[in-house]
């Protein structure tokens, strides 16, 4: 027995000794993984936690408070709009209902008062829920929310950003008390459709203040913030009453409630009393107003790390993000009007306003209206500039009065021939044709042209001229990769749909249609050589609250068309006009206009779009219910535009000059060619080119000479008042120098001093000077804050251990991402090499801007520790 009982022991010690080394394996493997893991990713995630640090500075109770009023400014910077809202309603903590209070903390962050900004349980509890029960389930606490809405306003899944966010919370919680804290999250959470925080919430949902909610309709907003879209009162009630009852259940278990209160609240059915007045501005009434805003809420929206998409593989695809689309768009639009905004504008009034006259005059004579009241028929026009790709007017409809629609961006209508130069011709002249190729117009299923029988062989440019549908169809199937469906998303057609990747659409059949904002920006890429631009009236977006800007138009272009498919596209437009069915186009005023009509089936749509070198219109008229239009009213949109150009002739003093031919193209009569010979110049050639050089070498010279001088022609100074503003500002540099950085205490002071230092610096006039310092500057800054935050990494250990601990949570997610991101930033860099030395070889307008986006991604590249090496641009190459 007792050998037996030995041997038994000498089991178990075996079994124990086996355990103990597997867990040894086990820690040992876990402990070189965290080391790798940090060898690869330690300086990135030193990084985020300074860039947490650095943030952290300069937050202050102005940041969760009420705003400012956003404000609209005219091209001149004068006041046109001053945005204010009531879904904005700022409610001291003490006048919050307590249930609020409370029932917030319970649902979603019910140890807010034991942590210190972030929840280390929370966290491993969500990375539980994820790993081994697969259900999403979040860790942030309402800390880390209000960082993330409010003070980074991004709702990226990266973990440079949560790392951010986590130290960022840690510190806000050092300056501001729990009672605070709660009050900024509950005046300052988006509660959907463009509602911030509860007492606005409580007044859109309910039309009353949030001190008289009953229990239900509290738990109902309650139960909002954990996602605004799915739990939708208004648009998913059944969703919006679960949400409410788990809410009301949670308040019963915390004793928030009796269990009276809580049978009684889960038998009430969802009662909403909307409130559509919650909005104290309006923007329906200026068309031009109400597009800046919406192109305002778009830039936000990117701002915040939403991604907008053109193209999808299914309709489901598309409608998901559709919804997405619509919940950061209505969350942005709030975020606007909440205040605290500069959207400065490219916005003309009195062209705008003559515009609108212009337009709508001549639909006077047609007084009928429809069943809701609107005149018919209904008009949208948009005149785009050229050269920039600015909106620079815009009408959305017939009037103002009792119709807010503004039919110019969501009027999605059928284009109807009007789509054939965009989407037959100039993707067959890439493809090699010329406009005296010849095409069959013969029978094709389901095609049918306006008149009756077929014509036989006939070249492209007398099918334009004529609206043939076979041949602008013919030319469509004959593009077997489709380019024309990629030219469009290229072009940011926002409803494309996977059923337009067809050549039905080359007449006009689009699933969804089109606007005048896209049509007239798709003709102006074409009359600018093929490049499009971005359609939109902002200049910039500044945040006031945080003091800096969020958007700034460059008006970065991107190739669609060569010049050569541009210019044969355009030059057998302007015979639709002088030879062709546009006839009634022709502009009194001027002699080279290019253009094209658009009719549906049953005549239910009339577009029609044109083009001068210096400006596009584009016109559609049609009912806002789909139904046949008369012949007079047809002819509106060729009639609109006509009087719309003539004016904008004058207005721009455009000269009386044609497109300009590109060096490739030769005409012989009507007949184009493209050639590219390098054929021995002839004397004239040589002569015309070295004069061209020299004009070149000249600019070049004049320039330099302006960036050496500009202080004296610009601001009319003295060399001897400049170099004393420069050495101002030299001095003041070695001064701060000589102080060394070694106490965290100093911190303050130093960044005073680079304060001052940037103000004398911004009375340097001397341009070259003035960006020399402003480099040095920032170099300093960065110095600052690297010592400050070494500093802090000294003097809390203890801290940064604990966040480390957080980090490990995160190590896998991160691995990836950079992974992920790294592959996609070379990919993104060897597709701008190539831009730029093209933009170079062919010295285009946009070089430089290409040049510095080549630039950025190279230092995102060695962000991210992978090797971008410096790229000499050869231009004679």
């Amino acid at each position: 027995m007792r050998e037996q009982q030995l041997k038994k022991n000498k089991v178990k010690d075996s079994k124990k000794r086996r355990i103990l080394w597997v867990l040894f394996a086990i820690i040992l493997i876990f402990l070189i993984s965290v080391g790798i893991f940090w060898i690869k990713n330690g300086a990135e995630i030193k990084n985020s936690i300074r860039d947490g640090y650095a943030y952290s500075q300069n937050i202050k109770k102005d940041n969760f408070e009420p705003k400012n009023k956003t404000l609209i400014y005219d091209k001149n910077h004068k006041v046109i709009k001053k945005l204010s809202t009531t879904s904005s309603i700022y409610t001291k903590i003490d006048n919050v209902n307590p249930l609020i209070k409370n029932g917030l903390v319970q649902v979603e962050d019910k140890r807010f008062y034991s942590h210190h900004g972030v929840d280390i349980y929370g966290i491993g509890r969500a990375a539980f829920s994820r790993v081994f029960l697969r259900r999403q389930q979040g860790g942030s606490t309402l800390t880390q929310q209000l960082v993330k809405n409010i003070i980074l306003k991004d709702q990226s899944q990266t973990s440079d950003r949560k790392i951010k966010e986590m130290v960022i919370a840690q510190e806000i919680e050092k300056k501001f008390s729990k009672q605070q804290i709660l009050e900024f999250y509950i005046n300052n959470v988006y509660m959907g459709h463009g509602n911030y925080g509860f007492s606005s919430a409580s007044e859109y949902y309910f039309s009353k203040d949030q001190s008289k909610l009953s229990i239900d309709q509290l738990a109902l907003l309650i139960g909002l913030p954990n996602n605004q879209t799915l739990y939708d009162p208004v648009i998913n009630p059944n969703n919006a009453k679960y949400r409410r009852n788990v809410v009301l259940k949670t308040m019963l278990d915390s004793q928030l409630i009796s269990n009276k209160e809580y049978k009684d609240a889960v038998k009430q059915p969802i009662k909403l009393k909307i409130n559509q007045q919650s909005y104290d501005n309006d923007i329906s009434k200026d068309y031009a107003i109400n597009y800046a805003v919406y192109n305002a809420t778009e830039e936000l929206m990117k701002s915040s790390g939403f991604t907008m998409k053109y193209k999808f593989d299914s309709d489901q695809q598309r409608n998901d993000y559709n919804a997405s689309y619509q919940q950061a768009f209505d969350k942005a639009r709030g975020q606007l009007l909440s205040g605290g905004y500069s959207i400065n504008s490219t916005i003309d009034m009195n062209l705008q306003n003559e515009v609108v006259k212009i337009a709508q005059d001549q639909y006077k004579a047609y007084t009928g209206k429809d069943s809701n009241g609107k005149l018919t028929p209904q008009l949208s026009s948009t005149v785009v500039d050229n050269k920039t790709g600015d909106v620079i007017a815009i009408v959305g409809g017939r009037s103002t009065d009792d119709d807010q629609v503004n039919r110019a961006i969501s009027g999605y209508r059928q284009p109807g021939s009007s789509a054939k130069p965009i989407v037959a011709y100039a993707p067959a002249f890439e493809r090699g044709y010329l406009p005296q190729s010849t095409v069959e117009d013969s029978k094709i299923d389901n095609i049918k042209n306006w008149y009756e029988g077929f014509k036989g062989k006939m070249d492209l440019r007398s099918a334009l001229e004529n609206s043939v549908n076979t041949v602008a169809y013919k030319l469509a199937v004959s593009d077997t990769k489709h380019s024309y469906y990629d030219d469009l998303l290229k072009m940011e057609f926002a409803r494309l749909s996977p059923q337009d990747n067809n050549p039905i659409i080359a007449i006009g059949g689009f699933t969804y249609g089109t606007t005048t904002n896209e049509m007239a920006s798709a003709y102006s890429t074409l009359a600018r050589g093929g490049k499009f631009i971005h359609p939109s009236n902002l200049n910039s977006i500044y945040d006031s609250s945080n003091n800096r800007y969020i958007y700034q138009n460059r008006h970065i272009n991107k190739r669609v068309y060569s010049p050569e498919s541009s210019y044969m596209t355009i030059n057998i437009m302007q015979s639709v006009i002088t030879d062709g069915l546009g006839k009634g186009a022709a502009l009194s005023n001027y002699g080279y206009t290019a253009g094209k009509t658009g009719t549906t089936d049953d005549t239910k749509d009339s577009y029609f779009v044109g083009s001068t070198p210096e400006f596009t219109i584009a016109n559609w008229t049609g009912n806002d219910t789909p139904s046949t239009i008369s012949a007079s009213e047809q002819e509106l949109s060729m009639q609109t535009f006509k009087a719309e150009g003539e004016y904008m002739v004058d207005y721009l003093k455009e000269e009386n000059k044609d497109f300009t031919t590109p060096s490739d193209i030769k005409k012989d009569g009507e007949d184009l060619k493209v050639v590219k010979s390098k054929k021995k110049q002839s004397t004239q050639e040589k002569i015309t080119t070295k004069f061209d050089l020299f004009n070149k070498k000249q600019r070049k010279d004049n320039n330099n000479r302006l960036d050496d001088l500009d202080y004296r022609i610009i601001y009319h100074l003295t060399k001897k008042e400049e170099k004393k503003r420069e050495s101002k500002v030299k001095k003041a540099i070695a001064k701060y120098k000589k102080s060394p950085f070694t106490k965290k205490s100093q911190y303050k002071s130093k960044l005073e001093a680079l304060q001052k230092i940037g103000y004398l610096n911004a009375n340097v006039k001397h341009q070259k000077a003035k960006i020399k310092f402003s480099n040095e500057l920032i170099k300093l800054q960065k110095e600052l804050n690297f010592t400050q935050a070494q500093l802090l990494s000294d003097k809390d250990a203890a801290k940064l251990a604990e966040i480390q601990g957080q980090i490990d949570t995160l190590k896998s997610q991160k691995d990836s991402d950079k992974k992920t991101k790294l592959a996609q930033l070379n990919k993104d860099y060897q597709d701008q090499l190539a831009k730029v030395k093209t933009a170079y070889k062919n010295d285009d307008d946009d070089k430089e801007a290409q040049k510095k986006k080549l630039e950025d991604i190279m230092d995102q590249i060695r962000s991210y520790g992978g090797s971008a090496p410096d790229i000499t641009i050869n231009v004679d190459n």
